[in-house]
C-alpha cells in the first residue's frame, strides 16, 4: 500500500507542478540551445560524460545523440535528448525524462538501429517512487517511432512437421536476420515456435531451423485457423541487460500523470520485474484522459511482468503489436477505472502462469490463471485482436464491483456498465477462450463469480427493466478454436454472442446467465485441424488431438472420456437461435500405443454437467441446423453417491435438465420439450432418444423450490409425481447455502406430487413455483399436522391468507386461495396469478408468517 500511495503523491505533484520537477509544456520542452552529445562544448563541465556517471541534461539544453556514450549510472533529461540517425546504443542504470526523448518522430520514424538497454541490478534503487532499470516519464514526452512494419501475419497453408520454410498471407517489409514466431494451433499453447528468417522469397519465408511442431494454416468447415505469424524485431530495441535473464528483474517503462508517452514500431525485450507492482513492460501509471498515446506495431517479448499495462488511464491505444512469452496476465487494464481505450489488432502468444519452482509468484492473485487480455471495465473498444495461446483465458473481462486499488471509488458500477465493443477477436489454444465472469473481489482481488448485468444507469442500483432499463452486451464475430475448457462462457443478464465461429472446443458456449442468447453463429465439433498430440496424450483413432488427453491416476481409464459439447445449457432463461453444428460424433480414442479404446461422446447440445445449481425450465433451442451432429446428448447421472454429497456434487440441478424446442428444428417436433432421461421428467407419452440419453415430450415444464426458513437440515427432500408410475426425486440442496435450505425439481405443469422431507416438517416453509405463465399450476401434498397459517405471494397482510376448502371438491375448483386438510395431510395448490411467472405461498405454524 505504501508503494502505491507514493506513486500516486509523485504523480499528483508533477501533474500540479508543485515540487519544481521539469513538467512539459502542453508541446513539450523549447531549450535556448543545441549540441552534440559528442562535443565537450555542450555540457557544462566542458567534458564529456564518462562511464558511470549520472548525466543531466539541463532544461535549456537539447542534446543530439551522436555516439553511442559509455554505460551511464543514470540519466537525467530535463531538456531534450533526441537520437541522430545513425545505428546507436544507450545504456544506463535508469533513464528519467522530465523534458523529452526523442527517437523518431510519427512523421519521421527512425530507420537505423538504436538499442537503450536498461542495467540496473540494485532492488533498493528507487528513482522518484519507480525503481530502477526504469526509463521513467515524469511530466516529459516519450517519442520511440521505429520504422514502420507489419507486425503480424497468417500462415497460408499449412506448415508441417520438420518445415523449413513457410508461406504467410503478407511477408511484405520481413527479412534475413528477423526473429519471428509461429503461434499454436492446438490445444497446447508451448507449441508456439521462435525462429529467425534466412531468407524471404514473396510470401515465402526460409526458417533456421525445421519446425518440432505442425501449425495448421486452413479455413476448415468455415472456421479460419490459419496460424498467426509474429514478427518480433525491430530496429528499435528498449531491453534489461543479459542479468535480467536469472534474476527476472528486467526493464521498465513507465509513464506518470502529465507525461506524455507515444511508442511505435518498437521492440521491448527482457522487460518487467517478475513479483512486483507497476513493473511492467511499459505502463501508463494514473494519468486519468490520455488523447492521443499509444504503442502500436511493437513488439514485447520474453517479459517476467505482463506485457503493456494501462492504469488508472483512459483513451490510450494499443493497437497493431505482438506479444510473446509473457509471464501473468498480458494487455492489461488494472483496476477497473480505465475506459475508452482502444485495444485493436493486437496479437498475444504464450501468456504464462507464474511458476513457483522458479521463484515466479505473480502480482495478483489471478495471475495463477493468466489472461492474455484482462479487461476490468467493459466500456472499452476491443477489437480485431488474437489471444493465440495462454496457460488459462484468451479474453476475460474481469469487472470488479467498483474499482480496485489506488482507482478506488464507489461511482464506477464495472459489472453494470454497458459494454464499449467486441468484435472480431480470436482465440485459440487458451483454457478458455472468452470468460465474461470471476472479476477481483474488492478486498482480496482473488477472483469471484460476478454477474455482468449491463444497466441504462450503472450507479442506480435497481435491476427493475421500467426504472433501469438493460442494455444488451452483444459479442460480435468471435472465433474460437482449440480451447480446452470454453470457447466462451458467460454469467450476468442480457448477453448476445452473434456472429460466432468456434470449433475443435471443449464446449462451445456457456450461458451462466439469464435473458442471453447465442445467435447467427456456427460450432464444429471436429474440424480437419486434428493437432498433434505429445506422446503421452490420449487421442483419437484418427490420430486427432483432445481437450482433455490425461488419463486418470496410475495410468487409469481416459479422464472422464469427456464428452464435447457445443451449446451448453445453464441457469437462464437462455437459449440459441439459427445456430449450425457440425461434426459432433462420438470418437473412439486411445493412448498412444493404440490401446485402451474408449469412445468419447458428444453433442451439440447439453447442459452444463452435474451442477447443484437452479437451470431454468424455458430454455430453448430455435432454428438449428445440423450436419454430421448429434442435436443433444445429456451424459448420464443418477443419484449422487453419499461422497459426492458431502462435496456438494450432488447435480440436483442438472437431473432436471429440460429445454424447450420452439420450432422443432432438433427434434422435429415445434413445442416439444427435450428432457434429461429421468423416469420423474417423463412417462409413457414421452419418445426416448437412447443415444441422446433424452426424451422428448408434449408437456410443459417449471421449477418448484422448497424453501426450508425455519434452520435445521431436512434433507434429502423428496418429491413423488402422483401416477401410475409414482416415480421420485430426491434433493440435497444448493450448495449455494451451505446448510442445505433450499431445493429445487424441475416438475410438470398440472401434475399432483407429495412433498416429504428428512425429519419434521419446518415450521417455517416457503414454497416457490416458477418459470410459468399465468393458469399454470402444481398440486403439493404433504404430511402436516395441526392447522397452518399460509399465504399467497409472501405475507403482506390477512387479504393474502388461505382458507381452508370445506371438500377436496372445493379444493380441487378453487384457484389457490384455498387449501385442504385431511388425516395429517396437507394439499395446497400454487397457481400462477396475471402478470407474473411464479407463485409464492408461505406455510407456517403459529402464524410465523407475520
Amino acid at each position: 500500500m505504501k508503494q502505491w500511495l507514493g506513486l500516486f503523491l509523485i504523480a499528483f505533484l508533477v501533474a500540479c507542478n508543485t515540487d519544481g520537477v521539469g513538467v512539459s509544456p502542453p508541446n513539450g520542452p523549447n531549450p535556448s540551445r543545441t549540441g552534440l552529445w559528442s562535443d565537450p562544448k555542450t555540457w557544462p563541465s566542458g567534458q564529456l560524460p564518462r562511464a558511470g556517471e549520472v548525466v543531466v541534461i539541463p532544461a535549456d539544453l537539447a542534446v543530439v545523440l551522436d555516439v553511442s556514450p559509455p554505460p551511464l549510472k543514470g540519466l537525467t533529461i530535463n531538456g531534450v535528448l533526441r537520437f541522430d540517425n545513425r545505428d546507436l546504443e544507450l545504456s544506463a542504470d535508469w533513464i528519467m525524462v522530465h523534458g523529452k526523448l526523442e527517437v523518431g518522430t510519427p512523421n519521421q520514424p527512425f530507420r537505423n538501429r538504436a538499442i537503450i538497454a536498461l542495467t540496473g541490478n540494485n532492488p533498493d534503487e528507487d528513482q522518484m517512487g519507480m525503481g530502477t532499470k526504469v526509463l521513467g516519464v515524469m511530466g516529459g514526452i516519450l517519442d520511440l517511432h521505429g520504422e514502420p512494419r507489419k507486425g503480424w501475419t497468417k500462415l497460408a497453408q499449412t506448415a508441417p512437421v520438420g518445415a523449413t520454410q513457410i508461406t504467410v498471407l503478407d511477408a511484405s517489409g520481413w527479412r534475413a536476420g528477423d526473429r519471428i514466431v509461429l503461434a499454436s494451433t492446438d490445444y497446447n499453447p508451448r507449441q508456439a515456435e521462435v525462429r529467425t528468417i534466412q531468407a524471404v522469397n514473396g510470401n515465402t519465408i526460409t526458417l533456421d531451423a525445421p519446425l518440432r511442431y505442425p501449425h495448421f494454416g486452413e479455413i476448415t468447415y468455415g472456421v479460419d485457423q490459419r496460424g498467426e505469424v509474429g514478427l518480433l524485431s525491430r530496429n528499435i530495441l528498449i531491453r534489461g541487460d543479459d542479468s535480467s535473464i536469472s534474476t527476472g528483474f528486467g526493464g521498465h517503462i513507465m509513464a506518470m500523470m502529465g507525461s506524455t508517452m507515444r511508442v511505435s514500431g518498437v521492440e521491448l525485450y527482457r522487460m518487467g520485474q517478475r513479483n512486483l507492482l507497476a513493473r511492467y513492460p511499459i505502463h501508463w501509471h494514473l494519468m486519468g484522459r490520455a488523447p492521443g498515446q499509444y504503442i502500436k506495431n511493437s513488439s514485447i517479448h520474453e517479459s517476467f511482468n505482463r506485457c503493456v499495462t494501462i492504469h488508472g488511464t483512459s483513451e490510450v491505444e494499443v493497437s497493431g503489436n505482438v506479444a510473446y512469452n509473457a509471464l501473468g496476465h498480458c494487455y492489461f487494464l488494472e483496476d477497473g477505472a480505465e475506459s475508452n481505450n482502444l485495444i485493436e489488432g493486437n496479437l498475444g502468444i504464450l501468456t504464462r502462469r507464474p511458476n513457483k519452482n522458479n521463484g515466479e509468484l505473480g502480482v495478483i492473485p489471478t495471475d495463477q490463471t493468466p489472461a492474455t487480455f484482462w479487461i476490468s471495465h467493459p466500456d472499452n473498444i476491443v477489437r480485431n485482436n488474437v489471444a493465440a495461446g495462454s496457460h488459462h483465458t484468451g479474453f476475460w473481462y474481469a469487472l470488479p464491483e467498483h474499482p480496485t486499488g489506488p482507482s478506488a471509488t464507489t461511482a464506477i458500477w464495472p459489472r453494470r456498465t454497458p459494454l464499449g465493443e467486441f468484435s472480431g477477436n480470436v482465440a485459440h489454444s487458451n483454457w478458455d477462450g472468452l470468460m465474461v465472469d470471476r472479476g477481483p473481489n474488492k478486498d482480496t482481488l482473488e477472483a469471484e463469480p460476478s454477474a455482468y448485468n449491463p444497466r441504462s444507469n450503472p450507479a442506480n442500483s435497481s435491476n427493475d427493466n421500467t426504472q433501469n432499463p438493460p442494455v444488451i452486451a452483444e459479442f460480435k464475430n468471435f472465433t474460437a478454436y482449440k480451447n480446452r475448457g470454453n470457447a466462451a462462457w458467460f454469467r450476468g443478464v442480457n448477453h448476445k454472442m452473434t456472429g460466432a465461429k468456434l470449433a475443435d472446443n471443449a464446449i462451445g458456449v456457456t450461458f451462466a446467465s439469464s435473458a442471453s442468447t447465442l445467435e447467427d453463429s456456427l460450432i464444429v465439433g471436429d474440424s480437419e485441424n486434428k493437432g498433434y498430440p505429445e506422446a503421452w496424450e490420449f487421442r483419437g483413432v484418427d490420430g486427432r488431438s483432445l481437450p482433455r488427453p490425461w488419463a486418470a491416476s496410475n495410468g487409469g481409464p481416459i479422464q472422464d472420456n469427456f464428452p464435447i459439447r457445443g451449446f451448453e445449457f445453464y441457469d437462464g432463461r437462455v437459449g440459441f437461435r439459427n445456430v449450425h453444428f457440425v461434426n459432433f460424433q462420438p470418437l473412439q480414442i486411445q493412448n498412444a500405443q493404440g490401446g485402451q479404446s474408449e469412445t468419447r461422446e458428444a453433442g451439440a447440445m447439453s447442459y452444463l454437467r452435474f451442477t447443484a445449481f437452479p437451470i431454468d425450465s424455458r430454455n430453448f433451442a430455435e432454428g438449428a441446423r445440423f450436419f454430421n451432429a448429434k442435436p443433444v446428448y445429456l451424459p448420464p447421472r443418477p443419484e449422487p453417491t453419499p461422497e459426492e454429497i458431502s462435496k456438494d456434487e450432488n447435480a440436483d440441478g442438472y437431473r432436471g435438465s429440460v429445454f424447450v424446442d420452439l420450432d422443432g428444428s432438433v427434434s422435429g417436433k415445434p413445442g416439444h420439450a427435450i428432457v434429461l432421461n429421468n423416469p420423474f421428467l417423463l412417462d409413457a407419452n414421452c419418445k426416448t432418444k437412447p443415444d441422446w440419453n433424452a426424451a422428448v415430450c408434449n408437456y410443459g415444464y417449471a421449477r418448484l423450490y422448497i424453501i426450508n426458513q425455519s434452520g435445521g437440515n431436512i434433507a434429502p427432500v423428496s418429491l413423488i409425481r402422483q401416477d401410475s408410475s409414482n416415480p421420485v426425486f430426491r434433493m440435497w440442496g444448493s450448495p449455494k447455502d451451505g446448510d442445505n435450505t433450499r431445493f429445487g425439481a424441475t416438475v410438470i405443469k398440472g401434475r399432483s406430487y407429495t412433498l416429504g422431507v428428512t425429519g419434521t416438517m419446518p415450521s417455517k416453509l416457503k414454497l416457490h413455483f416458477d418459470n410459468g405463465l399465468p393458469g399454470d399450476h402444481i398440486i403439493l401434498a404433504m404430511p402436516y399436522g395441526g392447522a397452518p397459517f399460509i399465504y399467497r405471494d409472501s405475507w403482506i397482510d390477512n387479504r393474502n391468507k388461505l382458507e381452508p376448502a370445506t371438500s377436496r371438491a372445493d379444493f380441487d375448483s378453487s384457484a389457490g386461495n384455498k387449501y385442504y386438510s385431511e388425516g395429517g395431510t396437507l394439499w395446497v395448490k400454487l397457481v400462477v396469478q396475471p402478470g407474473r411467472d411464479w407463485a409464492v405461498l408461505d406455510i407456517c405454524r403459529n402464524d410465523l408468517c407475520k
